[in-house]
C-alpha cells in the first residue's frame, strides 16, 4: 500500500514509512504502515506531555515475548551448573570473613561435595544435583554415602557446607531431614591427636638439615624454633609476625595477626616463649640485619621478622604458598614428614602428658573454654587414665579393707 499525499500538504500531517515486514523464508511485498507526527514523536521516545522518555533499546513487549516463544529467565540465571553457580556466589560473598587458607580449604571442600553428587546422580541414586531443586530424598543418599566412605567428624562437616550451599540459595532440605530423621545425622567424634613424634622433633629442633639458600635455611629452622617454644602459635600468627612483635629479651611474643582477627579475636595478646631457643633466634636477627644491609636497607625499618627477597631484591612477608613451599624443602632436606600446623598440637598434648591442667593449656592456646582444645590439641592419654584410676581404685580398696584386717 503506497501512502497517501496532497499537494496542499507542508502544513499537514506528514507521513513516513516506519518499518518493512520480511518473512524469515521468502521476501513477501513490502508493506509500510503511515504515521501521523504525533506518532512519530511518540516512536521517538516523546510522550503526549512532550517530555522525553527512556529508549526501550530494542526490549520486547511481554506479551510479545510470549508470542514468540522467549522464557522469562528470573533476575539470577544459575546457568549450566546450579550447585557449583550457587557454591562460588557463596564464596565470594563470605570471603571478607575468611582468611585466605580458611577460603581455599571451603572452596575445596564444595568441589569435592559437588563430585560426591555427580557420583551418585551418575548411578542412578539422586535425581539433580541443583542447589534449587535438591529434596529431602537427595540429601538423605548423601549422608549415605558419606557414612560408608567417610568418618563421622567428616560426614557432619561436609552436611554442613551442603546446608550452607542450599541455604544461600533458599532451599531448607538439609533442615528438614535434621528435624524429621535425627537418627541419620552423624556427630562430630574425637579424632586422634596428630603430633610430630619426639625423635623427628628432636631433629627438627636442633637444625639437622641444610637447606641450599642461606636465606630459607636460617628462616626454617628459626620459624620451627618458634612454633615449638612458643605456646602453639597457629601458622600464620608465627609468618606474619613482626619484627617489633618479638622480645627475645622478656622472652614474650605478641600475636598481632591472630586467627580470627577482627571478627572474634583481639590483636595484640602476648605469649611466653619457652627458654632454650634464645641462641638462634639471636644468631638469625644478626643473619637478617646483616642481609637487609646489604640491599641498602634498614634492618629496624623492615616490619617482617622472616624475610622474603623477590628477585627484584624487593622485601616482603612470606606468602601461605612459598611458605608451604619453604616447608616441603625442609621436609626434603631432612627426611622427615610434617605440618606446620601439627607444632600447635604437639606442644599442647606434650605440656598435658607433663602435669600441666587442660584449663592451663586452653589458656595458652588462646581458647576460650576447655571444649575445643580436648578435642582437637590435647587430652588425657589412655594409658594415663587408666593408671590414675588404678591409684585411685587401689587406694579406695585400701581404706575400705584396713578396718576389716585389722
Amino acid at each position: 500500500m503506497k501512502p497517501e499525499t496532497s499537494s496542499n500538504s507542508e502544513d499537514e500531517k506528514t507521513f513516513t514509512i516506519v518499518e518493512k515486514l520480511t518473512s524469515s523464508k521468502a521476501r513477501r511485498p513490502v508493506e509500510a504502515r503511515i504515521l501521523s507526527e504525533d506518532d512519530r514523536q511518540l516512536a521517538l521516545g516523546v510522550n503526549p506531555n512532550g517530555h522525553k522518555e527512556k529508549a526501550s533499546h530494542g526490549r520486547m513487549d511481554s506479551s510479545v515475548r510470549k508470542k514468540r516463544g522467549h522464557r522469562k529467565r528470573g533476575p539470577r540465571s544459575m546457568g549450566r551448573f546450579p550447585f557449583l553457580t550457587a557454591a562460588e556466589r557463596l564464596l565470594e560473598d563470605t570471603k571478607p570473613f575468611y582468611a585466605d587458607s580458611t577460603f581455599q580449604e571451603r572452596k575445596r571442600k564444595f568441589k569435592r561435595i559437588y563430585k560426591i553428587l555427580v557420583e551418585l546422580k551418575d548411578n542412578g541414586r539422586i535425581n539433580t544435583t541443583s542447589s534449587l531443586k535438591m529434596t529431602e530424598y537427595e540429601v538423605k543418599e548423601f549422608i549415605g554415602w558419606c557414612k560408608k566412605n567417610l568418618d563421622a567428624s567428616t560426614t557432619a562437616k561436609y552436611l554442613r557446607f551442603l546446608d550452607e550451599i542450599l541455604q544461600s540459595v533458599g532451599n531448607n532440605s538439609v533442615s528438614i531431614v535434621k528435624l524429621r530423621y535425627r537418627h541419620l545425622i552423624p556427630k562430630q567424634t574425637l579424632k586422634s591427636i596428630k603430633t610430630i613424634p619426639k625423635d623427628s622433633l628432636k631433629s627438627l629442633l636442633i637444625g639437622d638439615f641444610s637447606l641450599e639458600k642461606e636465606l630459607w635455611d636460617w628462616v626454617g629452622k628459626t620459624a620451627i624454633a618458634l612454633y615449638s617454644h612458643c605456646c602453639g602459635p597457629r601458622v600464620s600468627e608465627i609468618r606474619l609476625t613482626k619484627l617489633k612483635d618479638l622480645d627475645i629479651e622478656k622472652l614474650r611474643l605478641r600475636i598481632s595477626e591472630p586467627k580470627g582477627k577482627c571478627t572474634w579475636a583481639n590483636a595484640g595478646d602476648e605469649v611466653p616463649i619457652m627458654p632454650g631457643i634464645e641462641a638462634i633466634v639471636q644468631e638469625y636477627l644478626e643473619f637478617r640485619n646483616e642481609t637487609l644491609r646489604n640491599l641498602g636497607l634498614n634492618p629496624d625499618k623492615v616490619e617482617p621478622l622472616f624475610i622474603y627477597i623477590t628477585r627484584n631484591n624487593e622485601v616482603k612477608y612470606w606468602s601461605l604458598a612459598m611458605w608451604q613451599y619453604l616447608k616441603q624443602s625442609i621436609e626434603k632436606a631432612s627426611g622427615i614428614r610434617f605440618r606446620w600446623k601439627d607444632f600447635r598440637p604437639t606442644f599442647a598434648q606434650s605440656v598435658k602428658d607433663n602435669g600441666a591442667s587442660i584449663e592451663a593449656v586452653a589458656k595458652c592456646l588462646r581458647h576460650k573454654d576447655c571444649k575445643t582444645t580436648e578435642q582437637f590439641y590435647a587430652r588425657i592419654r589412655s594409658e594415663t587414665a587408666f593408671s590414675e584410676v588404678r591409684q585411685a581404685w587401689e587406694a579406695s580398696v585400701a581404706s575400705v579393707q584396713k578396718p576389716l584386717i585389722e
